[in-house]
């Protein structure tokens, strides 16, 4: 597993494959292990770069301010793969589109998935879920603060139900890792964009799509909606049978429609 030295911190990645380059930013739930099962299909076409970002996976937490976006773009400069095609889901597709946005020359097609949004107003349910991982936090139970995220964003509120126990696991077994590393002292979250992104969508120049899945939380389905509206000339691509996580959910159905659009003439 090789790392980087970027803005002081060492980030774990994964490269390989040849071609135009692909960056792929995992969700805030995950690590870039959540890439596996798109992997071989897109570095089939791609070199693909897959990192931790910090506080995830290989990756150890910061303890001093930083912002993601500028790790992403140091990454990418520090491997020689400009300008890259990024695909970035759920915080990693917020830290994409910041990329985009202070990075414009770096990225050449921008794939957003299940991206948040600073500022946005959360449904009551939502901030009821996070008031409840919250407490779970504070108590020190952070099983229990994994297993609610993955009710949260894996399960869904629209399936009727659970989701596949493997992928439950799967996204249980690389989160709750995440916990602990980000539990150390002084850890911090990466900052946000300021001025914040939400009111800078006009400067995003790259071609865009946007994905949502149809069984993800209805403010993520709003928030796509909003950023396809917003982001000149941008798609919107809505996946049955999926929630927070299609790379994951349905590889082949998200790994077909992405290269469409990132091969498209």
């Amino acid at each position: 597993m090789p790392t980087l030295t970027v803005n002081g911190a060492d980030l774990a990645y994964d490269d390989a494959g040849t071609g135009h380059p692909l960056l792929l930013v995992h969700a805030g739930i995950a690590n870039r292990h959540m890439w596996d099962p798109v992997w071989d299909a897109f570095g089939s076409r791609f070199r693909v770069i897959r990192p931790d970002l910090r506080g995830f996976g290989e990756t150890p937490a910061a303890t001093e301010p930083f912002t993601n976006w500028q790790d992403l773009a140091e990454l990418l400069r520090g491997l020689d793969a400009l300008p890259a095609h990024v695909i970035g889901v759920s915080s990693g597709g917020s830290a994409s589109l910041e990329l985009a946005i202070m990075a414009p020359d770096l990225v050449d097609r921008l794939v957003l998935v299940a991206p948040g949004q600073a500022g946005w107003s959360w449904a009551a349910q939502l901030n009821a879920d996070w008031e409840a991982e919250e407490a779970a936090w504070q108590r020190g139970d952070r099983d229990e603060v994994a297993w609610s995220n993955v009710r949260t964003w894996v399960d869904g509120p629209l399936r009727g139900g659970e989701a596949p126990a493997d992928l439950r696991q799967a996204v249980f077994d690389m989160y709750r890792p995440a916990l602990e590393l980000q539990a150390v002292d002084g850890a911090v979250d990466s900052a946000n964009l300021e001025p914040p992104a939400p009111g800078r969508l006009g400067e995003v120049a790259a071609p865009t799509l946007v994905v949502v899945g149809e069984l993800d939380q209805p403010d993520m389905m709003d928030i796509g909606e909003h950023l396809a509206r917003e982001i000149r000339g941008a798609r919107l691509a809505r996946m049955p049978g999926v929630s927070h996580l299609p790379p994951m959910e349905d590889p082949d159905a998200f790994s077909a429609l992405v290269i469409e659009f990132l091969e498209a003439r």
